[in-house]
């Protein structure tokens, strides 16, 4: 595959995660400094990693959000918080995963990117029920 193949591979598996609202609006920002590094991206992170066969980007995504989560990258971690559910990831394996990843990455990451997930929820209009206790 050449690297444009690879360019128009990764646009598509850019578009399919992120969406096309995302994927255009970075298109759209294109100037002489940032061209080079966007090209890298879709075309390596994009159209070399993400399109592998050796896991699904359902576990791809969970995986991602593991990382960006435990390194506190915290507009990548949106951003894939955000993606996720592209992928097919549920609210439930969010949970899950932002638990889990307490143990390993800490608790004040954990509790960043669970309050995080419940942000981007809202902005996506899939907010969790509250519980009425008393």
């Amino acid at each position: 595959m050449n690297d444009d193949d690879r360019y128009k591979q990764g646009i598509e598996v850019r578009t399919a995660v992120l969406g096309e609202k995302h994927v255009n609006r970075s298109i759209e920002n294109l100037n002489d400094f940032n061209e080079d590094f966007q090209n890298f991206i879709s075309r390596f992170a994009w159209g070399e990693v993400w399109s592998r066969p050796g896991l699904p980007r359902h576990t791809r995504s969970l995986v991602t959000i593991a990382v960006l989560l435990a390194l506190g990258r915290e507009d990548e971690l949106r951003m894939h918080l955000r993606a996720c559910f592209n992928n097919g990831v549920t609210k439930h394996e969010l949970k899950e995963l932002i638990l889990h990843c307490s143990l390993y990455a800490g608790l004040p990451a954990s509790n960043a990117a669970m309050h995080m997930a419940e942000q981007v929820f809202e902005e996506l209009g899939i907010a969790p029920e509250k519980l009425n206790k008393k």
